[in-house]
């Protein structure tokens, strides 16, 4: 029984009226609603079943099939659900009520974002999603236009930030104890990536074109589908020392760009926005 139904069944206990248990499962209150969806959850008794939305009342499918339900019901065929599409409702706040034989048992409310068309046609794309559903994996994803929606059409292997890449490294330097060591400074180098799955360390070694050598190391999670690398610190061999935490990263196959901001503590105490960059074939 999962956390849902276990709070249900306490309800049940709790109540002597109790037999009219039920659910508004989806869309969760509170959240984004868009393309073509399903409103929908389970009651335990109900014979009719209605879903108001912004004041009008719709009939709801139900006594459809909930095997989850059997154990806290006594039965089965206790899912109800209605077929909307969000963009009927119009971008901004919609209230939603669950009525079972006429009392409600639900009420939330979504948010429509304005994709600009109460429905879209004649529209394609595709996007992925990097680090999802775990690290290291990544989403394909393929508008259809029936579904007003994108769909995972492939899980594949993500990119992956380790390896040698060449490319750029721009910095823009204040607030440093030498002023004259303000402002806008960049470099070529190559870059040598390590990635360590079992420590969560990433670790890059810096080759520049002047042969100055930097070995940043640090701390990296996966935070929704973006990688945070935190907890940072650097070092060169001109004697330059820092710390560090990303405040963006990007990788695809063949081009990498991490932003970091950096705090200088040897000598010189400047504050640096840099971003290192690189490409491979």
């Amino acid at each position: 029984m999962g956390p849902r139904l276990a709070f249900a069944a306490a309800a049940l206990l709790a109540s002597p009226g109790a037999f009219a248990i039920g659910s508004f499962d989806n869309p969760p209150d509170g959240m984004t609603a868009s393309g073509i969806g399903l409103v929908s959850g389970f009651h335990c008794e109900a014979t009719v079943v209605e879903i108001e939305i912004d004041g009008a009342r719709q009939l709801a499918a139900s006594g459809t099939d909930r095997p989850d339900t059997a154990t806290l019901c006594g039965k089965r065929n206790t899912g109800f659900g209605l077929l909307v599409n969000w963009g009927d409702y119009g971008p901004g706040t919609h209230v939603l009520r669950a009525l079972a034989n006429g009392i409600e048992f639900g009420k939330h409310t979504v948010s429509v974002p304005d994709l600009g068309a109460f429905f879209l046609f004649g529209k394609t794309a595709t996007a992925v999603v990097n680090d999802f559903p775990s690290e290291g994996r990544q989403l394909a994803l393929e508008w259809r236009e029936g579904l007003q929606s994108f769909v995972v059409t492939q899980v594949r292997a993500a990119p992956s930030i380790s390896g040698r890449w060449n490319g750029p490294n721009l910095e823009q330097r204040s607030n440093c104890a030498a002023t004259q060591n303000n402002g806008a400074r960049g470099t070529y180098a190559q870059w040598d990536a390590t990635l360590d799955h079992v420590s969560h360390m990433l670790r890059i070694q810096e080759t520049g074109i002047t042969g100055l050598s930097c070995t940043y190391t640090g701390s990296y999670r996966v935070n929704g589908n973006t990688i945070e690398w935190y907890d940072g610190s650097y070092e060169c061999t001109d004697g330059k020392t820092g710390n560090f935490h990303s405040t963006g990263f990007m990788v695809s196959d063949h081009a990498f760009s991490i932003r970091l901001a950096t705090k200088l503590t040897g000598s010189e105490s400047c504050d640096i926005d840099a971003i290192l960059g690189g490409n491979r074939f």
